[in-house]
């Protein structure tokens, strides 16, 4: 190992310990909310007198929306078949001279 492979290295551990954490707030403690907080709506709806269906709360209800932007950003990168970027393809096509549908 070279001291310039420290950094990448750092940086790898530090998405996979965020992205263990994801998975233990949303598979434990964002799930448990989840049931407690869908009972106690369960139990109050049935002592109320109106027979409405209350709202259900899901696990990703109690995760915060820019934590699950950057979870969403990480696994983005982590998935290397899906292109974003087609501009920068097509340019290069086009300098290259090959003929396509652009």
């Amino acid at each position: 190992m070279y001291r310039s492979e420290i950094p990448g290295i750092v940086k790898a551990l530090s998405k996979r310990k965020l992205a263990e954490r994801y998975r233990d707030m949303r598979e434990n403690w964002a799930f448990l909310a989840s049931v407690v907080t869908n009972g106690f709506l369960g139990l109050a709806a049935s002592m109320s007198g109106k027979r409405r269906k209350p709202k259900l709360t899901s696990p990703d209800d109690f995760i915060s929306k820019d934590f699950k932007r950057l979870m969403e950003q990480i696994f983005n990168e982590a998935r290397p078949g899906k292109q974003t970027d087609w501009a920068s393809l097509i340019q290069d096509a086009k300098e290259k001279g090959l003929r396509g549908p652009w």
